[in-house]
């Protein structure tokens, strides 16, 4: 299950703590990852476990050790974390602990360059990367959407965006025009089409045949909000723009040509 998972201490050879490690600004362990999300660390370390699975991240593991009530010796696993893959992980954990963890990079990296001038950016750069990567994989935005997020990127960080391109392609995987293909909201088109549905019925039908699912996200408040999302199986007719009112939410659009099609499958022709 583990991926790049190598140990290494025994107990006459116990873990360095980072404050003593010479890779401080290199990696960092999943108990301060723990400790900067507020999570218990046997999550953290099933969460690092099922990303290393899918070789999103590579972790290096090693043994703890400790002694128990009785005074035997007592391993326990802890991963080793680097900066890139910790920005992956807590985005996966808590996306709004992201800054924390930014910090605490920066923090780790001024206690081995306190004779350098650090690039204070670098961090928060590779950390709203990895956010945009997970928010990719796991919301399948459209290539508009993940285009204007890049630009943002690069205006949060006074980054020239004049490398990236002028424009993004949205059109169904299988389109062969070679240009986005136009789209509108499910309420727009139910109305251009008279098909006799509200919005909210016609996106029930479309998830019960599986083109649209809920998605969840936390508010400020610790609330559950629910959003629809258009799922693998949907992206042959419709994609997911990042939501006007929340960048955290994904709004599904459909194409207008397709359309009609779509209806039928549903049984809203």
């Amino acid at each position: 299950m583990h991926s790049s998972l190598n140990t290494g201490n025994s107990p006459n050879n116990p873990a360095p703590r980072f404050s003593q490690s010479e890779n401080v600004a290199r990696t960092m362990s999943s108990r301060e990852i723990a400790k900067v999300t507020g999570k218990r660390h046997d999550n953290v370390k099933r969460t690092i476990e099922e990303l290393a699975a899918s070789g999103l991240v590579h972790p290096q593991s090693e043994d703890e050790w400790s002694r128990d009530k009785l005074g035997r010796p007592r391993a326990t696993r802890v991963y080793n974390i680097g900066e890139r893959d910790s920005y992956v992980i807590v985005a996966q954990l808590s996306p709004e602990f992201t800054s924390r963890l930014v910090d605490r990079w920066q923090e780790l990296e001024l206690a081995v360059t306190a004779h350098a001038t650090p690039n204070t950016n670098n961090s928060k750069v590779v950390g709203e990367l990895a956010i945009l990567e997970c928010f990719d994989r796991l919301l399948k935005p459209a290539p508009s959407s993940k285009m204007m997020m890049l630009t943002q990127i690069a205006a949060n960080n006074r980054l020239d965006a004049k490398l990236l391109p002028g424009y993004a392609i949205d059109a169904a995987p299988d389109a062969t025009g070679g240009s986005s293909m136009p789209t509108k909201a499910v309420t727009a088109l139910i109305k251009e089409n008279g098909i006799s549905s509200t919005a909210a019925a016609f996106n029930r039908a479309l998830a019960a045949h599986g083109f649209l699912k809920t998605l969840t996200r936390l508010n400020s408040k610790r609330e559950t909000v629910e959003f629809w999302g258009v799922t693998d199986k949907g992206l042959q007719y419709g994609k997911n723009l990042t939501s006007p009112q929340c960048p955290r939410e994904t709004q599904p659009h459909w194409y207008v040509d397709r359309f009609l099609e779509l209806a039928a499958l549903v049984g809203k022709a």
